[in-house]
C-alpha cells in the first residue's frame, strides 16, 4: 500500500495502492484533483493549476485557460481508485497513515461521501452537553447515552436547572416544582415579538413627533389668540373710559342747563320740582329721610315715564341665604320669600334700615306670595298656605296640605284665594279659609296667574293651553288660548294684551279682544321666569334664568334695555313707583332707579 497526502483537501485521502504516473499532475506532482486538458496540447493538469501556468511545463506550448476542459476520461478513472475511510486514518509525521483503531474500509473515491456518511465511526458530539461530554463515534454514542449526567428537565425553560441521567430525569418530572407553571415564550418568539414593538415603538415614536409638531402649532395659534384677546380688553377698556366720560360730560352739561334755567325767566318753582323730583327720591331712599314719601299705591297712577329713559342700579337688599322666589307689597313695604322659608320685610321708605323683620312658619322653598287687605298669604313646597297679619307680622293661620304638589301660584280676587299646582286649581273663602272649588283637568303644571284688570276673568298658564275662567260665582270655564310655545312660567295683562312667559325663551303676546297671538318679543337665552307691567301698561319687565332683566316698549314691541347686575338666575321682579326690584338665585335683592335721559340737549348744548 502507498500513501499519498494533499495538505490543502479539507478531506484526506489515503491510497491503498500505489498511483502509477499517469494519475499524477505535471505541475504540482499530485494525484489529479478536477483534473481539464489542454485542447491545443493535448496534456492533462490539475484545474487549479492549469489555471496558474502560462505555458505548458511539457512541452512549453503556451496555455490559454479558455482552451481547458475537463478531462472526463480521468475524472472515471480516479472515482475509481481505492482508498480508506478518513475515520480510519491519521496523521503521523506530516503525513496520514492507516489507524487500526479506527473504519478499515477500502472505497472508491466516487462513493467515499456516500459511505463516510454512514460509517459508524462518524465522531459526534453529545446533544446534552457537547462541552462536558466531548465528542464520540457514532457507534459509541447509544453507549454514552446511557450513562450521560447531563439529561434537562423539560421545564428547563419554564426556570428548572435540573439535570442528571436519563433514569434520573424521569423520576425528577414527577415532582418537578415547575410542571404547574405557564410555559415561558421561545427565544424566537421573544424576538419576533421585540421585533414586533419596536416596530410598534417607532411608529408611536413617528405619531408622537406628529403630534408635538400639532401642539406647537396649537401653542402659536394660542398665543396669537391671547394677543387677540388682550388687544379686545385694551379696546373694551378705552371704549369703557371713553363712555365714562361721555357721561360725565352729559351729567356737567345737565347740571350747567339746570343752573342757567333757575335764573331764566319762565321757569317756576313748579317746573324746578318736577325736575329734581327722581333725584330727591332716590337720596331719601338712601338717607332714610322722613321727608316726603313715594307713592304707596303705584298701581293706581300711571307712570310718567318718557323716552328715553333708563334703569340705574342703585343698591341691595342683603339678608336672604338662599334664593329670592317672590315678592309682594303692602304700603311702603316689601315682602320677599324664597329657598330659606323665611319671608322678610323691608321698609321701602328707609332701606338703609335693611330687613326690618324676618317671619318665619314655613318648612319648604316659599314660590307664591299674595296681599289681601292687611294679610299676606304664602305657598310653596311644604304644602301648605299660611296667613299672616301685616299690621302685628306674625302668622294668623294656616291650612296644611292644601295641595297634594307644591304650590306654584296664587292670586287674591275679591274675597277669593286662587291657588295653582299640579293639573289643578283651587280656590279659598279667605274669612273663613274654606275649600270653595276645585278647577281639575288641567294640563300639567299651573304655573302662572294672572287677573284680568276688571277682575272678572283668571287666566292660567300650562303647557301649550292658556285657560280662562270666571272669577265669581260656579267659576265657569270661559274658553282657552291654545299655542305652541310650550310651558307657561309666567303672566301679566294689561288692557290690551295678554303676555306669557316661557320656558321656551321667548315672551308671547296675545291680543285679548280676540284671543290670538299678535307677536313674539326674543332676548332673553333662559326660561321667563317673572313679568310685570306699568300702571299704563306701556312698558314690561321681564326677568329670566340667563342673569337678565329686560326693559320693552308694548308700544313698538321693541327692548329699551337689558340689566345685568345679578350673579344668577333672575326669579322675580316687581316695581314701586319709579322703582324696580328682582329677586334672585345670588340669594340678593336688586333695586333699580328710574332716571329720564336727555342725551339730545346735552348733545346740542
Amino acid at each position: 500500500m502507498a500513501g499519498n497526502v494533499n495538505d490543502e483537501e479539507v478531506d484526506p485521502i489515503l491510497l491503498v495502492n500505489k498511483l502509477t504516473p499517469h494519475f499524477l499532475c505535471p505541475v504540482c506532482g499530485q494525484l489529479y484533483r478536477n483534473p481539464v486538458i489542454n485542447i491545443k496540447c493535448g496534456h492533462t493538469f490539475c484545474k487549479n493549476c492549469a489555471s496558474g501556468c502560462s505555458r505548458c511545463p511539457v512541452d512549453d506550448e503556451q496555455c490559454d485557460s479558455s482552451q481547458l476542459i475537463v478531462n472526463r476520461l480521468v475524472v472515471g478513472q480516479i472515482d475509481e481508485l481505492l482508498i480508506y475511510c478518513k475515520y480510519g486514518i491519521r496523521k503521523q509525521n506530516g503525513a496520514y497513515v492507516q489507524d487500526p483503531t479506527g473504519c478499515q474500509e477500502q472505497i472508491t473515491i466516487g462513493n467515499r461521501h456516500q459511505h463516510e456518511n454512514e460509517c459508524s465511526f462518524t465522531p459526534k458530539h453529545c446533544p446534552n452537553d457537547a462541552e462536558n461530554c466531548g465528542t464520540f463515534r457514532s457507534s459509541e454514542l447509544d453507549q454514552h447515552l446511557q450513562i450521560c449526567p447531563y439529561y434537562e428537565c423539560e421545564h428547563k425553560d419554564k426556570g428548572c436547572e435540573f439535570h442528571g441521567r436519563k433514569e434520573e430525569v424521569k423520576d425528577h418530572l414527577k415532582k418537578c416544582g415547575y410542571r404547574g407553571l405557564p410555559k415561558t415564550i421561545s427565544k424566537r418568539d421573544f424576538q419576533d415579538q421585540t421585533k414586533a414593538l419596536e416596530s410598534e415603538n417607532r411608529c408611536l415614536r413617528e405619531k408622537l413627533d406628529s403630534l408635538t409638531k400639532r401642539v406647537e402649532i396649537l401653542e402659536g395659534n394660542k398665543n396669537s389668540l391671547e394677543s387677540s384677546l388682550e388687544m379686545c380688553l385694551s379696546n373694551y377698556q378705552n371704549l369703557n373710559k371713553k363712555y365714562e366720560a361721555l357721561q360725565t360730560l352729559v351729567e356737567q352739561l345737565m347740571t350747567t342747563r339746570n343752573r342757567r334755567s333757575m335764573t331764566s325767566p319762565g321757569n317756576s318753582a313748579e317746573a324746578i320740582r318736577q325736575r329734581t323730583s327722581s333725584t330727591s327720591s332716590f337720596q331719601r331712599l338712601l338717607s332714610g329721610d322722613h321727608g316726603p314719601k313715594l307713592s304707596p299705591s303705584p298701581g293706581l297712577k300711571p307712570e310718567t315715564w318718557k323716552m328715553p329713559f333708563q334703569f340705574k342700579c342703585i343698591g341691595s337688599l342683603r339678608g336672604h341665604k338662599k334664593a329670592v322666589w317672590c315678592f309682594a307689597l303692602y304700603k311702603q313695604r316689601l315682602y320677599s320669600s324664597g329657598g330659606d322659608n323665611l319671608i322678610k320685610v323691608w321698609d321701602l321708605d328707609v332701606i338703609t334700615n335693611g330687613c326690618i323683620k324676618t317671619m318665619e312658619g314655613h318648612t319648604g322653598v316659599v314660590h307664591t306670595m299674595a296681599v289681601y287687605v292687611n294679610k299676606l298669604v304664602s305657598g310653596g313646597e311644604d304644602l301648605s298656605i299660611r296667613v299672616w297679619n301685616l299690621d302685628s307680622q306674625t302668622e294668623e293661620n294656616c291650612i296644611f296640605n292644601a295641595h297634594d304638589n307644591l304650590i306654584s301660584s296664587m292670586v287674591v280676587v275679591g274675597d277669593n284665594l286662587f291657588t295653582a299646582s299640579y293639573s289643578l286649581i283651587k280656590v279659598w273663602d279667605m274669612k273663613t279659609l274654606a275649600l270653595v272649588h276645585t278647577i281639575s283637568g288641567l294640563h300639567h303644571w299651573v304655573r302662572a296667574l294672572v287677573v284680568s284688570l276688571d277682575k272678572e276673568c283668571l287666566y292660567s298658564g300650562c303647557h301649550n293651553t292658556i285657560g280662562i275662567w270666571s272669577t265669581s260665582g260656579s267659576f265657569q270655564h270661559l274658553g282657552n288660548i291654545p299655542h305652541n310655545y310650550g310651558s307657561i312660567y309666567s303672566l301679566a295683562i294689561t288692557h290690551d294684551f295678554l303676555i306669557a312667559g316661557t320656558y321656551n325663551r321667548n315672551i308671547q303676546v296675545f291680543d285679548l279682544s280676540k284671543n290670538q297671538h299678535v307677536f313674539s318679543l326674543r332676548g332673553h337665552i333662559g326660561v321667563v321666569t317673572s313679568l310685570t307691567v306699568t300702571p299704563s301698561g306701556r312698558f314690561l319687565f321681564s326677568s329670566s334664568s340667563d342673569q337678565t332683566i329686560m326693559v320693552w316698549n308694548l308700544e313698538n314691541m321693541l327692548p329699551i334695555q337689558t340689566l345685568h347686575r345679578h350673579e344668577a338666575g333672575v326669579n322675580a321682579v316687581i316695581l314701586y313707583g319709579d322703582f324696580l326690584l328682582s329677586g334672585s338665585d345670588d340669594h340678593e335683592i336688586k333695586l333699580f332707579q328710574y332716571f329720564q335721559m336727555q342725551m339730545g340737549f346735552a348733545l346740542q348744548t
